[in-house]
């Protein structure tokens, strides 16, 4: 049988499929545009028995809704939210609007969750100090993050270092900020921390420090797995760039 029939009868069968399972129609659209990869993205995430179930097969549907649709999220966000004002459909909603850098829109949502007994939860400051820096105020990033370490002296997270030290980089404080990073690069997972710290070396001028610390990025990466370097080309690109430049 021909491969172009054979690719037809496929698309058929997938389009069957969404239609008698009750799937989002925008699979059909997926599999008559993008006949190939379409219906092995279908296949794989949608028919083949229990691979819904594991998380690799999760992570690669979510990853194509999101290209194909990338405001879905934010429309049950919304529609959850005005069905039920709750305070975790509101920080929902704050979340897909800023996973599409609606920094403006998510903002007094953000702040709406900030009272009564969620005044200083952690996770919703940390929120709060993500959207300032995003809008350009990172002295209040700074203030956010102290007052979560405040009212929260047990509480610790990676990304919440991360952005305080970006905030005291942003906000002027380079030595404060040095420091931060320094502190933070000894338990970093991932290499944004490192990368981040080695560029502001860099512009503190102490450009033998900043090519060891791209060095250190460049060896990390040659003894990592696949996956994982897959994970970091971004930081992996701009730490090449800057070992360039230095150079």
């Amino acid at each position: 049988m021909p491969i172009f029939v054979m690719l037809v009868l496929l698309q058929l069968g997938c389009a069957y499929h969404v239609v008698k399972t009750g799937r989002d129609k925008y699979w059909i659209w997926l599999v008559i545009m993008a006949p190939g990869i379409g219906c092995a993205i279908y296949l794989i995430t949608q028919v083949l028995p229990d691979a819904g179930n594991t998380r690799a097969a999760g992570n690669l549907k979510k990853g194509a809704v999101k290209i194909l649709d990338p405001q879905r999220e934010l429309r049950e966000a919304h529609h959850a939210f005005d069905m039920v004002e709750s305070t975790e459909n509101r920080l929902r909603l704050a979340d897909a609007l800023m996973a599409l850098e609606k920094w403006d829109e998510a903002a007094p949502h953000i702040e709406t969750c900030l009272q009564g007994a969620h005044k200083h939860d952690p996770h919703i400051l940390m929120r709060q100090a993500r959207l300032s820096l995003e809008q350009g105020r990172p002295d209040q990033t700074v203030e956010i993050l102290d007052l979560l370490q405040e009212k929260n002296p047990g509480f610790n997270s990676q990304e919440g270092h991360l952005l305080y030290s970006r905030g005291l980089a942003e906000a002027g404080q380079l030595e404060a900020a040095l420091g931060s990073y320094e502190n933070l690069i000894g338990y970093a997972t991932g290499e944004e921390a490192r990368v981040r710290y080695g560029l502001l070396l860099q512009y503190s001028g102490q450009p033998d420090a900043a090519m060891h610390i791209f060095d250190e990025v460049a060896a990390r990466l040659r003894r990592a797995t696949g996956h994982y370097r897959k994970t970091q080309k971004k930081w992996a690109a701009i730490a090449e760039n800057a070992r360039r430049q230095n150079g």
